[in-house]
């Protein structure tokens, strides 16, 4: 569903994405200068900010961009360019806007998010009541469960584990989870009890870390039958704000996984592609994963 604001694509397959590049070839090069012009200029300075669009407050506003989380030595634009009105990230933003515009939820439709110390969190609660959120509580952080809870989440920490959640069976209409799946030794599980707590017409929407160029799933690290974590290449740990070490990325996916989704049981499962200059979505095409029930 391209548009002048924001391109919107659903594609089924590693050629249609290769098919999708070669036939916006103009304009993706157009985005490319734009990004190219903000490497140079944080070769300079620390910081900058651009213009652009916020989905989520429906305003103008400015995008932070920065060294943090520098990727292959070069700005992390997909991690980065931080609205400052309500300082979601590239990603965060563009997973609302893709949420809202392409699955178009109800106010009151019953949705759950896999995190709920998260100011995404908080958005969705304000403006779908019916939000459920939770986090995986391990011993080792309890901690930090008390010290969030008591300064920044008055309402009661939800522990689940996405392997055995404690919800009734065709509970929600969506589920949202970003960059939570490659830290679940048992995705395949994890996605499955999605499935079981999604009503009949219900979506999945999420992000995973996803080589594009890849036709099968990495596995990263794996755990032995003697519970012992195994790596099979170099460990890549992700932030948690339940953990001051991170959180240890299992998989790198690849194409396989929409194959991977539908023989769980979903019944169709496409990648979204998007970008926009209008809302700042760059960093190249970015891509969420939609599974339907």
């Amino acid at each position: 569903m391209p548009s002048k604001s924001m391109s919107m694509f659903q594609i089924s397959s590693q050629q249609a994405y290769r098919q999708l590049l070669n036939d916006n070839v103009i304009q993706l090069k157009k985005l490319k200068k734009v990004e190219q012009s903000i490497f140079k200029t944080l070769t300079k300075q620390d910081d900058m900010y651009i213009d652009g669009f916020s989905w989520p407050v429906q305003s103008n506003s400015r995008f932070l961009v920065d060294n943090l989380y520098q990727h292959q030595g070069q700005p992390n634009l997909r991690e980065r360019l931080v609205c400052q009105k309500t300082q979601f990230n590239n990603r965060i933003r563009g997973a609302i806007h893709v949420f809202e515009q392409f699955c178009r939820p109800h106010k009151k439709d019953a949705i759950y998010l896999t995190e709920q110390l998260s100011t995404l969190f908080k958005w969705l609660i304000k403006k779908y009541p019916n939000t459920v959120g939770s986090e995986f509580v391990t011993a080792s952080t309890w901690r930090n469960i008390i010290r969030f809870k008591l300064k920044l989440f008055p309402r009661r920490l939800n522990h689940q584990d996405l392997t055995h959640l404690e919800y009734a069976n065709e509970q929600f209409d969506y589920a949202l989870s970003f960059d939570c799946f490659e830290h679940i030794p048992d995705f395949k599980q994890g996605l499955t009890e999605i499935l079981r707590v999604l009503k009949p017409t219900g979506k999945l929407l999420f992000s995973v870390p996803f080589d594009v160029n890849a036709d099968e799933t990495l596995v990263r690290a794996s755990i032995n039958d003697n519970n012992e974590t195994v790596f099979h290449v170099e460990p890549e740990y992700h932030g948690n704000p339940m953990s001051k070490e991170g959180s240890l990325s299992y998989y790198t996916f690849g194409w396989d996984l929409l194959n991977t989704l539908k023989s769980l049981g979903f019944s169709d499962a496409y990648g979204l592609v998007y970008w926009s200059k209008k809302y700042a979505y760059l960093g190249g095409p970015q891509l969420l994963l939609c599974a339907e029930k």
